[in-house]
């Protein structure tokens, strides 16, 4: 077990690190638990499979904030109201998916993250995370307090990032902790993470100024965000249509459809999205991963089975059975 001293307050603060390698099957996962929250806090934390728990993490840790390197079996992660009244200070939370898939929960905004992504998100706020991967999941995460922000905005609550949109001078950093952080001295690193945390914010502000197909509702417009909340109070109703979303706002069917035009996607497409989100999701779930997919699929309002399989695997390239039997 490596595991060095640290000193929050210290310019020449060193890695630490924690590997369950080290530990006992029993002591393992608290010890890893225990990393985490030293190096970004308290979280709530457990396995989504059945196999034994393995997990590693090297976290540098300064007063401008923390990021580590960290690789584990699949796992869900929660802050509630409990994790969050313990936190000594709010900060500003991102994770770059280096394998695996994330997805957060935040507020009634589910994103989801795929290698090279990155999301961006408020600590402050209850959260779920989900991470999975084909084995195991890696990513790195960062953690800036909200103080070393001097035009901190709400507009930071659960931005993705896709790989396509991260600045380069972001993603060269993003490489140089990956590919160094064991043998970098913590000073060339502490100054690497200072960029990050520089730059992090950038991107999310870049991310929510220049929206994707998936951030329906970003631009400033009066029914976007009313129309993203009737979306995701209906996502599970065969209903969900056009249609239904115009009637609900007052607005025509083709306005609804010139909104979602806009940002390249369609009403249809979006939905289908989500939903398919939201499916994959249950599928490695504690209570999901034990249902029939076919009750996934409804619950989440697919009506043809034969469609549902056709769209998951087009966009997670395998069935979902396939998906649920990698994790």
């Amino acid at each position: 077990m490596n595991k060095r001293a640290l000193d929050k307050d210290d310019p020449s603060q060193k890695l630490q690190i924690c590997d369950t390698e080290y530990y006992s099957t029993r002591e393992g996962f608290s010890a890893f638990r225990e990393a985490v929250a030293g190096a970004f806090m308290p979280w709530s934390m457990k396995p989504t499979t059945a196999r034994e728990f393995g997990g590693r993490i090297a976290s540098l840790s300064t007063a401008a904030g923390s990021f580590a390197r960290t690789r584990m079996t699949p796992l869900t992660g929660e802050r509630n109201k409990h994790e969050i009244s313990r936190s000594p200070e709010d900060c500003l939370y991102a994770n770059y998916v280096l394998s695996g898939q994330l997805f957060i929960e935040q507020g009634d905004r589910i994103t989801t993250a795929n290698k090279g992504d990155l999301i961006v998100f408020d600590s402050s706020l209850p959260l779920r995370h989900v991470k999975v991967g084909d084995g195991v999941f890696e990513d790195l995460t960062f953690s800036i307090p909200k103080r070393q922000m001097e035009n901190y905005q709400k507009i930071f609550e659960n931005i993705a990032v896709p790989k396509s949109k991260i600045m380069l001078p972001l993603l060269n950093c993003f490489t140089f902790i990956t590919e160094n952080i064991f043998s970098a001295p913590p000073e060339e690193l502490a100054a690497i993470g200072a960029a990050c945390g520089a730059l992090l914010p950038l991107a999310a502000q870049y991310s929510a100024d220049h929206p994707q197909p998936n951030r329906i509702g970003s631009e400033p417009n009066r029914y976007d965000r009313e129309m993203m909340i009737f979306i995701d109070h209906h996502i599970a109703e065969e209903t969900l249509t056009p249609g239904a979303a115009a009637e609900h706002l007052g607005i025509s069917v083709r306005y609804v459809h010139k909104r979602f035009a806009k940002f390249g996607t369609s009403f249809s497409n979006y939905v289908m999205a989500k939903r398919l989100e939201l499916v994959c999701r249950d599928l490695v779930s504690d209570i999901g991963r034990h249902q029939p997919i076919i009750a996934l699929a409804f619950r989440w309002g697919f009506s043809d089975i034969s469609t549902f399989i056709r769209a998951f695997k087009k966009k997670f390239g395998c069935t979902p059975r396939e998906y649920r039997a990698k994790f």
